[in-house]
Formats: structure tokens, sequence, C-alpha cells
């Protein structure tokens, strides 16, 4: 087979070359929860990608109550079923995503699931970060006078929306930096600053949601608030499908994070407080920007103003900008945009690594000038700025991609089987299921069905189904387990 080798002790298995380079990487050291798995969760949902949609199609069509109930909802679900368990099985086995998933979709579905599809989802998510950046930035030096808003105007061509020259020459400049930054391999520097700039950003939303907080009470949640864009995907009143489906693909690397784990209790805490506590508390502060803006712009009369301004109406930074304004809001903003230049590093850093070690005979440079055209075209296009499209593709390829390890997980008695060798049928057959399961409820089914928990659920249920009618391949041991007194479960 090309591109693998036999290895010895490992019961001549053969591995593909881009699971090789990622079984053969050194295993990162296990620490304490407040080190790795709690600071890397909080970073995720303090990036304004996350928060700054959440509410934008949801602020007028329910109660604040029940919106900031759907948002806990939603972190529960995301600890519960798409981290903990990927997160114990790299805590009890101590490897990483690529090597545990070859237990649910064989050595090559691993290859191409775990590697190929996330390289080309972080491509995406580049493009969003840098996109998201950008525009927040820029909306910050608008706010505070140094701008004209017509920066931010898009044009069209044809029927296409695109940027206009001022974001695109901005966008192409930090594609550079970010990019030379994961060439050089600093993405170590930035992921360690992240850990003191990310309280620093939830800090900063906090304080926009104290400033807005006056709003709330003037806040009509059944009022109308005209111009704002219709959703792609038709109604909803819940936080639940954009909460899960932009933390479906985060919860693969669960896998990793809970290799880095000292204990389970690490394991555990480090979710709820990274996840349970921080994901809650960051959608209920962006909930009360928004409705607290609302709130002030309706009884200031402001409406025309503000429905004129060049960020997505209801979303935070709208909100920001025209619930707050002048000097306060320009360094909000300015802060919240440069926070999302680190993730960009993180996201080039991974698709370069994974694109590279698949196809080592294109050089890192290489791929970095190829992934980062991709992105470039992409803002081009002005796609990256619809993140609830974004948010809605990634649950729905990745919560099934989940539910089948979950599946196998559950199988296993929450142990790890072992490689399976090439493609593993009950795996490959349930993410499939999943994705088309989720395109139909997507047409028929209201919003809280057709979710990527549903999604979840029913990949794993196949798997469930079809491992038990012994379709699995056989599997074969890789070496003893890493956790003392935990046993890989027989073939």
């Amino acid at each position: 087979m090309v591109g693998t080798e036999r290895e010895s002790g490992s019961s001549e298995i053969a591995w593909p070359r881009g699971l090789r380079a990622e079984r053969e990487s050194a295993p990162a050291p296990r620490r304490a929860w407040y080190l790795t798995i709690g600071p890397a969760y909080l970073a995720l949902f303090v990036w304004g990608p996350f928060f700054d949609p959440l509410w934008s199609h949801d602020i007028e069509g329910g109660g604040l109550v029940g919106l900031a109930g759907s948002a806990v909802a939603a972190a529960v679900a995301c600890f519960g079923l798409f981290y903990l368990p990927m997160a114990i099985r790299g805590f009890r086995t101590g490897r990483r995503l690529g090597v545990v998933a070859a237990s649910t979709f064989g050595t090559l579905g691993s290859e191409w699931l775990t590697g190929m599809v996330v390289a080309v989802a972080e491509i995406l998510w580049f493009a969003v970060a840098i996109d998201y950046a950008v525009q927040a930035t820029l909306l910050g030096l608008i706010s505070g006078g140094m701008l004209p808003a017509s920066v931010l105007a898009n044009a069209r061509i044809g029927t296409q929306v695109v940027r206009g020259p001022v974001v695109m020459g901005v966008a192409l400049f930090w594609i550079f930096i970010t990019g030379m930054a994961a060439l050089l391999r600093l993405t170590g520097v930035i992921g360690a600053l992240m850990k003191i700039y990310a309280p620093v950003a939830l800090v900063l939303l906090t304080i926009a949601a104290a400033w807005l907080l006056p709003g709330v009470g003037s806040f009509a949640s059944g009022e109308a608030f005209g111009g704002k864009a219709a959703r792609p995907y038709g109604p909803h009143v819940s936080a639940f499908p954009v909460f899960t489906g932009f933390f479906a693909m985060a919860s693969l690397f669960a896998v990793d994070w809970g290799a880095t784990a000292a204990r389970r209790r690490d394991v555990v805490v480090g979710g709820l407080l990274g996840i349970v506590a921080a994901g809650t508390w960051t959608a209920i502060m962006a909930l009360l920007v928004v409705s607290g803006a609302l709130g002030r712009l309706h009884a200031a009369h402001e409406v025309g103003a503000a429905t004129a301004a060049a960020a997505p109406v209801n979303s935070v930074r709208w909100a920001i900008a025209n619930g707050i304004g002048g000097a306060p809001a320009a360094v909000i903003l300015i802060l919240l945009g440069l926070a999302a230049l680190a993730p960009a590093c993180f996201s080039a850093h991974v698709f370069i690594r994974k694109l590279h070690s698949r196809w080592s005979g294109v050089r890192r440079i290489q791929w970095a000038w190829i992934g980062s055209t991709i992105a470039f075209l992409l803002i081009g296009t002005s796609w990256p700025g619809r993140i609830e499209a974004v948010d809605h593709m990634m649950g729905l390829v990745f919560a099934p991609m989940v539910g089948a390890m979950v599946g196998d997980f559950l199988i296993s008695r929450g142990q790890w089987s072992g490689v399976r060798i090439g493609w593993n049928p009950p795996g490959l057959i349930a993410w499939v299921v999943g994705i088309a399961v989720r395109l139909v409820l997507d047409r028929v089914a209201p919003p809280a069905i057709a979710s990527p928990v549903t999604a979840l659920i029913i990949a794993a249920l196949v798997y469930a189904v079809l491992s038990l009618a012994g379709r699995d391949r056989p599997a074969t041991a890789d070496e003893p387990s890493a956790e003392p007194g935990v046993t890989m479960a027989g073939p």
C-alpha cells in the first residue's frame, strides 16, 4: 500500500502516512485541567465567531429567560454528549485523535475523516477567523471616528457579494502574518498568550453586557426590529443548533485534550468549567449585550440609523457599535477582533501539519500558500461572514462523526478496542447515515429536532447496531494502554 509501512511489535499494522506521523509524535505531558482543558475551551467560547451571531435570529422570537435556558441546555449537551466520551477515551489511551478514531473508522477511514476532512474544515475556520478579525477591528475604528463606514461596504459582481478593497487588503496582510506564525511554529507561543488573553476577552464581553444592562428593561422580546436578514435555515428560538453546531468539530479534539489530563478529575472539572461554565456565561453575556442595545435603541428611536450600519443587525458587533458607540466601543471591538488572530494561527498550524503529513512531497510552505489562497478567495466572496451557515455545515459533517465514535465508546464499555485496518464499515455507514438524516430533518422538522445532537444520536445508534451485528473489522492491539489498570477491549 502506498504511503504505509509495517510496524514491528504492532501486529503488522499498516499505517497510512498521515496517521503514522500522528502516532509517532511525542505525547503531550499530563497536567492539571487549569493548564490544559480549561483554558483551551475558555479560549474557544470567548472567540467572536461563536458568540457574535448567537442571538441574531432568536432575540426577537423568545423571552430572555427561555433563550438563556437554551444556552445552558446546549452547554450541558456539548459537555455530556460531545466532549466527555471523547475526552475519557483520550485520557485512557494517551493517544491522539487519529489513532483513537482508527477503532471506529479504520486506519484509512481515520486518515481521511479526522485528517483530510478536518484539514479542509480548518481552512474554512482560518478564513472565518481572519474575516471576523478584519470586520471587528475596522468596525472599531469606524466607531471611534477614525474611518468612514464605507470601508466595510460590500460590492456585487453579478449576483455574488464580494468584500471591498480595504477589507481584502487588511485580510491579505493578516493571512500572511498568521500563516508565517504557523510556519515558524509559533503556535505554542500564541497558545500561551491566549491563556492570558482569553480571560481578558471574557471580561471585555462582561463589561459590554454591564454597560448595556439598563437597556434590557426597555427590551420587548416580541417586538420586531426592521432590517435584519432572513435566516437561511428557517426560524428558531434557541441557541441550541448554533451552539452545538459550532462545538461539533472542537469536540473531536477532546481526545487530544483528554490525553493531556493528569487525572480523571481533570477531565471532568476542565470540561465543566471550560465548556458548561464558560460557554453559558459567554452566551448569556452576549444575550444581554444584544437585548440591552435593542432596548436602548428602541427607547431613543434610533432604529433607522442602527439598521443602516455595516455590521450584521442583532449581532454582538452591531450591538456594541450602536448600543455603546464611541471610543469605548472602539476599544472593545478592536481587542475582540485581535483575539481572533490566535485561533487563525492555530487553524493554519493544523491544516499545514495534516496536509503535509499526508502528502509530504509538498513542502510546508507550499501547503501554507495553498490554504491561505483558498481562505483569501473565500473571504473575497464574503462566505465566511455567514457564520451561522458555517456552524450549520460543521454540525452537519462533524456531529455524526463524533456520534460514530460515541457509539464505539458505548459498545466497548468505555475501553478502546484497538486499531482496525483499512476501512471499518460501521463507522463510515454511521457517519453517512447521520449526515443524510440531518439533511432530511432540516427540510421537514423544527430546529429542536433537526440539530447536531439528533445527528450524533442517530450515528451512535447506527454504529451500535452494526457493531452488535458483527460488522466491525477485527481490532488489532497497538501497544499497552497509557492509563495504569485500564486494558483494551478485545476484538
